[in-house]
């Protein structure tokens, strides 16, 4: 229960991406537990019933030294609590080191096998004119798909945003990484003239929109001219890659700004003066042609319309009512200038997108972080201001759910083990083990240069319901003892002695289980985030959290039963009762409740 109860707050609470990449794990795992406990409760007694008794293992053994040096340390812990609690202290503070120093991601770039190059066309061109632009980096990587290890390349067009290449790269036999490969496609790439290329989104944080940075504001002009500071600004920063505008191709476009006044001298309104350019320049839509059952969309257009030009606007005239024509050009101001083909908006208001892509090496967050302290001293005209991209929003507030999901799934397990041992100190001994394999994550983390990633907080959801079985069964099995008529420290260490064995067995079995996702390269989808961070946290801390439960648990349960017991002497003295048996030294075996 313990094992899938943890995923419940997950699994049916709020929606996020953490949650999808979650639910791969929490049903495949919540369904073996529960089909090999079912099996363990059926038939796995009808095997042993018919399985002849193991051979007695004798004194002398490797384990039972083992066990006999473990009684020794814990009567030594037992007998002194005081320095048994001051080095438990030490070692945490000494796990906050770690906790600092591990680099922190949770949808990490890179690891992706397929990669896109998108071009950032710098004008509006026309398929040809793109698809003859986009020869010379199709052939080039063609020619090179066995060194850069590319399976295929798919080319789309765009006339508002050029285009680009999406790559898929070869998986079995792959000697190169993602970023590897793109460092080389950055080196050797052949330039083109209508834009630039670049790496987009489809090859940082998992197939994520990368690191983005709005400038947001009134004005697209004004955010243009700010575009201007800012990117050379993000493209000198350590870490940083492919720093580019996110805001689409510009265009050129005929701006007609009609006279009011002198429109309205000739007898012509800006509406009149508006309607005829328009019809001059596109044409006019008419009243569909129905033959039979099909429909023909008829347009009104001047003659060569489709090849006229701005100094054709010159020979237009409009004819007023009495009969005289006047020159167009005589009512308007025309200019050609240039325009965004996309206006995007963020909040309501216009923005200057800025696309960022990090570098192998760096997070993220420090990348990130590295951002806030350039831009920070930026001074920004009023009303205008700069922002992260709504992916770390999201991934901020799915950073919170998992937390506050986490402390739901701490009081499930405590309810839990409330419920069984039918107290609510004992539970919180066992939890502590949970504590300290949080550390023992950030230990392994550290030792092993591992990035904390969403997959290593799964791990820790799943280690939550593994690490409190070391101290269920110890528990467990100390207060049988105790029922049985043992006393305390005796029931300790026995009980602890006779249940290192199956706890050892679980740690090994489970590292040995976890190995080979800790070594490989296994990912989510083929191309999600990787595996081995959830493994390397779940044996990190199952390791720590062993070692530590193993020696510190006997002396919390003695100090929480010490405390149980004054405080029931101080509530019997307050009512004016005599001490119980327990309360007066007798061995009986003590009350739960």
């Amino acid at each position: 229960i313990c094992h899938c109860i943890v995923f419940l707050p997950n699994i049916f609470g709020a929606q996020n991406e953490i949650s999808i990449f979650l639910s791969h794990v929490a049903i495949t795992i919540s369904i073996s537990l529960l089909a090999s406990w079912l099996f363990a409760v059926s038939l796995t007694p009808l095997l042993a019933a018919r399985i002849p008794p193991p051979k007695y293992v004798t004194s002398d053994s490797a384990v039972s030294r083992l066990k006999d040096r473990y009684a020794r340390v814990l009567d030594w812990t037992l007998r002194h609590r005081a320095q048994t609690m001051l080095a438990t202290l030490a070692i945490v503070v000494a796990s906050i080191a770690p906790m600092m120093f591990v680099k922190k991601d949770l949808f990490p770039s890179g690891g992706t096998r397929r990669l896109e190059l998108q071009v950032e066309a710098n004008g509006v061109y026309t398929l040809d004119e793109t698809e003859r632009a986009f020869a010379p980096l199709e052939k080039w990587l063609y020619d090179r798909k066995k060194e850069l290890e590319i399976e295929s390349v798919y080319v789309w067009i765009s006339e508002q945003f050029g285009g680009g290449f999406r790559l898929k790269l070869v998986e079995e036999g792959a000697e190169l990484s993602s970023d590897e490969i793109m460092e080389k496609i950055r080196e050797g790439l052949p330039k083109i003239a209508i834009g630039n290329v670049n790496f987009g989104g489809g090859g940082q944080r998992g197939g994520g929109e990368g690191l983005r940075v709005s400038l947001v504001g009134d004005s697209s002009d004004e955010l243009e001219k700010l575009g201007e500071v800012v990117l050379p600004i993000l493209r000198g920063l350590e870490g940083l890659r492919d720093v580019r505008s996110d805001s689409g191709a510009t265009t050129r476009e005929i701006a007609v700004r009609v006279d009011r006044e002198r429109a309205g001298q000739y007898g012509f309104s800006a509406q009149e003066v508006a309607t005829f350019i328009a019809i001059a320049l596109r044409g006019a839509p008419l009243k569909e042609f129905r033959a039979s059952e099909d429909e023909v969309p008829v347009w009104l257009r001047f003659q060569e319309s489709d090849t006229a030009s701005v100094d054709d606007l010159r020979d237009f005239k409009l004819r007023r009512d009495d009969g005289e024509l006047v020159p167009l050009l005589s009512l308007v101001d025309v200019r050609v200038q240039d325009s965004a083909s996309a206006i995007q908006r963020q909040d309501r208001q216009t923005s200057f997108p800025i696309q960022i892509n990090v570098a192998e090496g760096t997070t993220a967050e420090v990348a990130r972080k590295r951002v806030e302290d350039a831009l920070s001293g930026l001074a920004m005209p009023p009303g205008y201001r700069w922002s992260f991209g709504g992916g770390f929003e999201r991934e901020d507030e799915a950073g919170k759910q998992m937390v506050f999901n986490l402390l739901i799934a701490l009081l499930l397990i405590y309810i839990v083990m409330a419920a069984l041992f039918e107290s609510l100190l004992f539970p919180a001994a066992i939890l502590t083990s949970i504590v300290f394999s949080i550390f023992g994550v950030f230990w392994f983390f550290w030792l092993t240069g591992t990035t904390f990633s969403i997959m290593a907080f799964i791990g820790i959801l799943i280690l939550m319901g593994v690490v409190v079985n070391n101290g269920i069964i110890m528990v467990e099995h100390i207060n049988q003892l105790r029922h049985a008529g043992m006393l305390r420290t005796q029931a300790l260490i026995e009980g602890s002695r006779e249940r290192l064995r199956p706890v050892l067995m679980t740690m090994g079995c489970t590292i040995i289980g976890m190995a080979p996702l800790c070594l490989g390269s296994t990912q989510i989808g083929g191309d999600g985030p990787p595996y081995y961070p959830m493994a390397r946290a779940i044996v990190g801390g199952l390791v720590f959290s062993t070692g530590i439960t193993l020696v510190l648990l006997p002396t919390l349960y003695a100090m929480l039963d010490d405390w149980r017991i004054s405080t029931r002497r101080m509530m019997r003295h307050a009512r004016g009762l005599p001490e119980d048996g327990e309360l007066a030294g007798a061995p009986s075996a003590p009350s739960l409740a």
